[in-house]
């Protein structure tokens, strides 16, 4: 396996990449994908009004043990993503010229008061390379996406010492609205910065999501998810980050700040849970349950 490259040179500052990326990640994009016209990294058709969508942000599925494949199924109409709870899924995993294959059971995970879902299954890829990913429902297989596995992420992973950011912080109301478009902010998210927490010899939780200028509406539930489960974790510290610049936001562009250069991220929100030690035990892109987040605290 290659070196795992700088934390500080994974990802280039992005353009219309950045655009690109947030839209194709959450299924707002959909492309054709024959035989003759592969595209990694986008969706296939199922028919014409069914869509099969990987959602992890190019880029971040490795070989580097067990994976969150966020997979969806878009239906015609704007957000209509297609799943219930009592709907599982198998997810079934091929890669492509390779003799690796697999298939596991996915489970539907949508935030409350979103009407956008996926199914969310782990998945341990044994080789890099081009996969196919697609979702069998109870009779037969609906086509797959293709997407790109690699040997190392853009995103720093479970293991990887956690990138020590400057972020900003406040304690006033004044000062709050200037660094977070959360309408109801929870002042002890602001106290330390990412830099701070990480050095502080206490696990962190660090949430990069914006609720007012969020392009899929589960950012502003993942903030809530998160200030709810800190209400019972006083051991553990939480810090919330504006991804864009909100100045700049605020006048209509969307500038990510130097922050998510640092982690390597080109889509939000992502939720990572850093140890006592400063390193990265578990990340989670998109849409995260409570529940999920919770298993990952229990194990620190």
């Amino acid at each position: 396996m290659s070196p795992r490259p700088s934390l500080t040179t994974r990802s280039p500052r992005p353009t219309t990449r950045w655009r690109w990326a947030l839209l194709a990640a959450l299924g707002l994009v959909a492309a054709s994908c024959g035989e003759d016209d592969a595209q990694t990294g986008v969706v296939q058709l199922v028919d014409e009004d069914t869509t099969v969508v990987v959602a992890n942000s190019p880029g971040t599925l490795t070989t580097n043990g067990p994976q969150r494949v966020l997979v969806a199924l878009v239906g015609s109409g704007p957000n209509a993503f297609i799943g219930a709870d009592d709907q599982p899924a198998v997810v079934e995993l091929e890669a492509v010229g390779g003799s690796a294959a697999g298939e596991v059971t996915a489970e539907w995970l949508s935030n409350p008061g979103v009407e956008l879902g996926l199914y969310v299954a782990t998945f341990t890829f044994d080789e890099p390379g081009v996969w196919q990913v697609g979702i069998k429902g109870a009779d037969e297989s609906l086509a797959a996406a293709l997407v790109d596995v690699a040997d190392d992420s853009s995103v720093p992973e479970a293991g990887d010492p956690a990138p020590r950011s400057e972020t900003p912080t406040g304690a006033s109301l004044d000062e709050l609205s200037t660094i977070s478009t959360d309408p109801n902010p929870e002042p002890d998210f602001y106290d330390l910065s990412v830099a701070e927490a990480v050095e502080n010899g206490r696990p962190t939780v660090i949430v990069f999501a914006t609720p007012q200028f969020c392009r899929t509406a589960i950012c502003g539930p993942t903030v809530e998810i998160a200030k709810d489960i800190a209400s019972g974790h006083d051991g553990i510290d939480f810090v919330h980050v504006e991804p864009f610049d909100i100045e700049a936001a605020r006048a209509g562009a969307l500038e990510p700040i130097e922050a998510m250069f640092d982690w390597g991220l080109v889509t939000e929100p992502w939720v990572f849970v850093v140890d006592d030690t400063g390193v990265i035990s578990a990340s989670f892109e998109g849409i995260v349950g409570a529940a999920e987040l919770e298993r990952a605290l229990g194990e620190l």
